[in-house]
This record gives structure tokens, C-alpha cells and sequence, in this order.
């Protein structure tokens, strides 16, 4: 049976865990509570980045834009009314470049009190890039990654598009993607962090998705097999014969949540032919955001 430590962790893991922050005080972490802790955090936080993204991916900014152009030339009224409302940064400048109108969330997110203070100066004062070269050729702009300079001096991550409103003016709008790069970079060091720690584990951890190997630890090379043997082969060519139709079975099972997650014994065939019975524990997961079949080997 698998023993567990007090933070319901394997007990292999945990001691893992614990050997990993002592020979690496840089990671930042004082014990593995607080590693663990720093999981569950940046999962919540995964959670709240998935949601804005799925705000911004609703916010649909080439029909923004074409709306308030017609608005504009119907009625000043609304137009002016929607463009107060917006949740995004909107900003109207003209071809001098000096901004002439901005809504609340532009002057606000930026961090002045009033759009009098923003009224009259030039878009450089607020943003970075190659905005004005691209403009000069006539083209729009769509999606520009770039920075947005508050007036503490502090920069924000935004997408910015401008287009082109009439003969005078030019309409932007910016998005906020600070908090999105961040998690982004953070997941990315996260990630690197995790594959390590399962790289080093003396088990073999493997993933199947649809059947298929899509990961492996250096682990599963006491096989004889190498990585590239093995990576994107069905799992079922790796399986003794005898077993093949109970592991496929319960592997069915597990990905339709009908089969309890504990220890098994199945066997293996190993490069050098022979037949060798391991002892597997298999659990339902998402992997790349699709299930998948964690499993970790003890040989």
C-alpha cells in the first residue's frame, strides 16, 4: 500500500519534495507545505486567468469598433453614452497624434483622476512601440502586444488596436494582459519545475491520452526502452499478452470515472523480451485539456 504524509501527499513524493528544497533553498520554498500551498494558489489563480481570457476572447474588438463608427455618425448621444460604458481603454486622437477623448477606464487604469489630464498629449505619453510609423503607412493596428506607461511611471501588458475613424480622427482600444502574462510565465516556470521533480522520481511515471503515450520520466528507461521508442506508441504494445483485454478494460473504466484508483498488477514486456509483473497505479486526469490516464510503475 502507498503511505501518505501528513499533507495527504505519497510519502516518496513527499520525501522527494523535501530533499528537492533542501538542495535548492533558491526555489523560495521553507518547507513543502508552502510548495504545496504555491500549487493550490496558482491553481485558483488559473482558474480566475481562464475566466478573463474567456472575457476578452467574448470581447469582440473589430465590432467594437464598428459600432461606435456608426454611432458616431448617428447619433453623438449614444455614441457617447457607449463610449463612457466600455470596460476596455478607449481613447480618440487625432492625426497629430494628441488625444482628444478618452473614457473613464483609459484615464483611471492609468492612474489619473481626470481625462483633463490626459486630454491634449501625445499617444507616446501612454504607449510604447513603432504606433505612429505603422499608422503613417496607413495601416491598422490589431492585437499589438505592448506596454502602457502609467503616471507613477509603472508599465502595464496591453493589447492595443487603433483604427481608423474618419478623415481626422483614429479611435484605440487597449486590454489589460498583465495579469494574463504573468501566470503565463508563471505556469511556464511552474511546469518546468514539475517535470523535473517527475523526472527524478525513482518510479515510472507515464501519461496515455487516447491510448497513446504522451509522457514519460527518465524512469521508465529500467525497460530498456529509450524515450523515443516509446513516446506517441499505444500503451497496450508495451503490455504482456495475458493482460492486454483487463488493463484496456480498466483503463475504459477509469477514464469514465467507474473504477476506484488503486494499486494493480499487470505485466510488462521489456526490450530484451522478457515478461516482468509490475505494480501500477493509475489515475483520471487533464492533460494539454483533455483526459488523460496518469500512471505511476513500481517495478
Amino acid at each position: 500500500m502507498i503511505k501518505y504524509s501528513t499533507i495527504s501527499l505519497p510519502k516518496e513524493l513527499y520525501d522527494r519534495l523535501q530533499e528537492l528544497l533542501d538542495k535548492k533553498p533558491e526555489l523560495g520554498y521553507g518547507s513543502v507545505a508552502d510548495f504545496c500551498k504555491e500549487a493550490i494558489r496558482l491553481h485558483v489563480e488559473e482558474i480566475k486567468r481562464e475566466l478573463r481570457q474567456d472575457f476578452l476572447r467574448r470581447l469582440d474588438v473589430p465590432r467594437i469598433l464598428k459600432n461606435l463608427e456608426r454611432l458616431s455618425a448617428i447619433d453623438k448621444d449614444v455614441y457617447g453614452r457607449a463610449f463612457e460604458k466600455m470596460d476596455a481603454m478607449v481613447f480618440i486622437f487625432a492625426k497629430d497624434f494628441k488625444i482628444k477623448e478618452c473614457n473613464h477606464e483609459f484615464y483611471s487604469h492609468l492612474g489619473y483622476a481626470d481625462k483633463k489630464e490626459i486630454i491634449g498629449r501625445d499617444i507616446y505619453d501612454f504607449f510604447e512601440g513603432k504606433i505612429k510609423h505603422t499608422i503613417r503607412r496607413g495601416r491598422s493596428i490589431g492585437d499589438y502586444e505592448t506596454k502602457a506607461i502609467r503616471k507613477d511611471g509603472k508599465k502595464i501588458d496591453v493589447l492595443l488596436s487603433i483604427k481608423k475613424l474618419d478623415d481626422k480622427k483614429y479611435i484605440g482600444i487597449a486590454k489589460d494582459v498583465t495579469v494574463k502574462n504573468y501566470l503565463i510565465e508563471k505556469e511556464r516556470k511552474m511546469r518546468q519545475l514539475y517535470e523535473y521533480l517527475i523526472d527524478e522520481i525513482a518510479d515510472s511515471v507515464i501519461v496515455t491520452q487516447e491510448g497513446k503515450i504522451k509522457f514519460m520520466n527518465k524512469s521508465v528507461g529500467i525497460t530498456g526502452y529509450k524515450a523515443e521508442e516509446v513516446i506517441g506508441k499505444h500503451f497496450l504494445g508495451f503490455v504482456a499478452e495475458e493482460d492486454r483485454e483487463r488493463i484496456m478494460k480498466n483503463y475504459e473504466k477509469l477514464l469514465k470515472g467507474k473504477l476506484k484508483s488503486e494499486p494493480r498488477r499487470y505485466k510488462l514486456k521489456f526490450k530484451d523480451g522478457s515478461i516482468r509483473e509490475v505494480e501500477m497505479y493509475s489515475k483520471r486526469i487533464e492533460f494539454d485539456g483533455r483526459p488523460a490516464v496518469l500512471t505511476i510503475i513500481r517495478y
